[in-house]
């Protein structure tokens, strides 16, 4: 069976589809008044204790990495247009972030807000958050990953001392030099020692929409491929969100079965020692790519399909962060469950 989603198709439809919308009542929360009580927030000097006091309880909060999420969610009412004629009924999603950092001392290190809307296209709205070396990503998943560097430094207290970690990462996008929009996909079953399956989401790719009003130069840095529609200065973002997701295991010889349909289905032994950190990386028909070029999707897989284990970390510019929140579940121990 096959288990890759339609995502490209949605993505194209998302970037271009000759959509509209016209809002109609008021809506029910006030992104703009959400993202100003968060600029109040100052960095160095803002506590945690002030910045609970100023916007409530956090949603994601986890005390071993010293990071939190904030969330808002509402709607508005839309009267969405399609080639000329309304639809009514039409409801979009709209969400305000925060993403705040803590150093030691409990004083924010720290910030990025911003706001989402989901507009009318099938693809969800796309939010990027960076702050400090904590990265959040609401799209298809809600997804807080932190860098390599910094999850090593916590991962021996919060993951115990008697179990071994393997990082799963999919290889690096097979991007052209040239041509087309490009976004890839790496989706993958996981299996350890015959328990019950686990998604890996290695690689999800994502549309920021041309009415957020974003730049080329802050889609490509995000990472992403920038698309312009509604005038030379506006334009759609295609991007690719890649991590890595920690698998903590008892130290021993484990048997992990990666599935992603019957033309990519790999099973590998590996023996971990306690304390010991591994990186596991998918190849050829685990990723698979597509382009957008005039007006149609350019689809691109690799061959074969296998699967490296090493102790170091693949030698790469771009080395993926690693996920601590995907999924709608926390991946460490340490970490408390959301409200």
């Amino acid at each position: 069976m096959n288990r890759w989603p339609a995502l490209p198709l949605a993505i194209a439809a998302a970037v271009l589809a000759g959509c509209g919308e016209m809002p109609v009542g008021e809506p029910t929360i006030d992104v703009e008044a959400a993202q100003a009580r968060a600029a109040r927030i100052d960095v160095w000097s803002t506590t945690r204790d002030e910045v609970h006091a100023l916007m409530g309880e956090p949603w994601l909060a986890d005390d071993a990495f010293g990071v939190e999420v904030y969330r808002l969610q509402g709607k508005q009412r839309q009267l969405l247009i399609i080639l000329g004629v309304p639809m009514p009924n039409f409801s979009e999603a709209l969400a305000a972030y925060s993403l705040v950092t803590y150093g030691a001392d409990g004083v924010v290190s720290a910030l990025d807000s911003d706001y989402a809307r989901s507009g009318g296209t099938p693809a969800p709205p796309t939010l990027v958050l960076r702050a400090g070396e904590f990265e959040f990503v609401h799209g298809f998943r809600d997804t807080l990953s932190v860098s390599l560097e910094r999850y090593l430094e916590v991962r021996p207290a919060a993951a115990g001392g008697d179990t071994c970690t393997v990082l799963v990462g999919g290889e690096r996008s097979r991007r052209p030099d040239t041509g087309p929009a490009w976004f890839c996909v790496s989706y993958s079953k996981l299996s350890v020692d015959g328990a019950q399956e686990r998604d890996l989401r290695l690689m999800e790719p994502s549309v920021i929409p041309y009415d957020r009003g974003l730049s080329r130069s802050d889609c490509e840095r995000l990472g992403g491929s920038y698309i312009p529609a509604g005038g030379p200065d506006r334009g759609a973002c295609v991007l690719t969100t890649r991590a890595r997701y920690p698998l903590t295991l008892p130290a021993g010889t484990h048997v992990l079965h990666f599935d992603a349909g019957s033309d990519a289905d790999v099973t590998s032994t590996l023996d971990c020692k306690a304390g010991q950190v591994s990186f596991a990386t998918l190849y050829g028909k685990f990723v698979r790519c597509s382009g957008i070029e005039g007006g149609t999707v350019q689809a691109s897989k690799g061959t074969g399909a296998s699967v490296s284990f090493t102790e170091r970390p693949p030698a790469a510019e771009d080395e993926p962060g690693v996920v601590i929140y995907g999924n709608g579940e926390w991946l460490h121990s340490a970490a408390a469950a959301p409200p």
